[in-house]
């Protein structure tokens, strides 16, 4: 359980959330949120969508360490099925 702090905002009040416990509902920057009061406690909720974001590495960091020079090969994997040439 985190302890939260509630701070002014301009003309509104705002309560930070720690990172991770915005990574455990899988929110993100400008992630919506709604909010409702049952039981005499505010509860936040994420609002998540069909969209999924999926971080992937930059391609110069997976090769920034690559001293030698990368030449494609083919490698067959198994016998023709169709009408390919070979």
């Amino acid at each position: 359980m985190a302890t939260l702090t509630l701070s002014k905002w301009g003309n509104a009040q705002a309560v930070r959330l720690p990172k991770d416990l915005r990574e455990q509902v899988g929110m993100t920057d400008g992630s919506r949120i709604e909010a409702t009061v049952r039981d005499g406690a505010i509860v936040l909720r994420p609002i998540h969508t069909d969209v999924r974001v999926i971080r992937v590495p930059r391609l110069a960091d997976v090769f920034r360490n690559r001293t030698e020079e990368y030449h494609a090969t083919e490698e067959l994997s198994g016998p023709a099925v169709g009408e390919e040439e070979l």
